[in-house]
């Protein structure tokens, strides 16, 4: 299927992206020799590259040119049922998380209820990437340690960061905690 593309649209993919490679308009500008300035037009959506520009720009990316142009978008609309969803857990019985956004497989922001137990004393690791986390808790209680912090959030507490920042989530409580997740750019699976 192909796909026309809006400078806007094009703009976004690049963003999206750059960002979860972790790479800064100058890493792009040091890499293959597109201006910062450039890329940031591109990126708004403000100028639409050359040819060479953007085999440049893909290059700086690992991804084919093609890539950021011609790509599937999925339905525009999609359902996950319960039951039907993906379940990941941890290594240990103190989390697991049911993916709701599956369906959609070129969404830049990810949806997860996650479950963690209690009783496990070191918590659960996550790894540092550029982007945004909210989490929004639907029962039990919830710590989160980032950058020195650590944060207690009981039901209908809700907390956004960057999450450049490395996490600790943990479940101090004696029942199950469950709580909204969501991460942009999308969570890899």
């Amino acid at each position: 299927m192909t796909n026309t593309i809006s400078n806007l649209a094009l703009g976004q993919r690049v963003k999206q992206l750059r960002l979860q490679k972790g790479l800064t308009l100058k890493m792009i500008e040091a890499r293959v020799g597109v201006s910062a300035t450039h890329v940031s037009e591109v990126e708004r959506g403000r100028t639409s590259p050359t040819v060479g520009a953007l085999c440049k720009i893909a290059d700086a990316l690992g991804v084919n040119p093609s890539h950021l142009i011609d790509f599937p978008v999925g339905e525009p609309v999609s359902v996950t049922e319960p039951g039907k969803r993906l379940i990941i857990t941890g290594p240990f019985p103190i989390a697991y998380v049911e993916v709701l956004t599956q369906q959609q497989p070129h969404a830049e922001i990810s949806f997860m209820v996650a479950t963690a137990n209690p009783g496990y004393p070191d918590g659960f690791v996550r790894d540092t990437h550029p982007g945004d986390k909210f989490i929004v808790v639907l029962e039990g209680v919830l710590e989160i340690t980032f950058g020195g912090d650590t944060f207690i959030l009981r039901q209908g507490d809700s907390l956004h960061f960057k999450a450049t920042l490395p996490q600790t989530f943990t479940n101090p409580g004696d029942t199950p905690c469950r709580f909204l997740w969501a991460d942009w750019p999308r969570f890899k699976i």
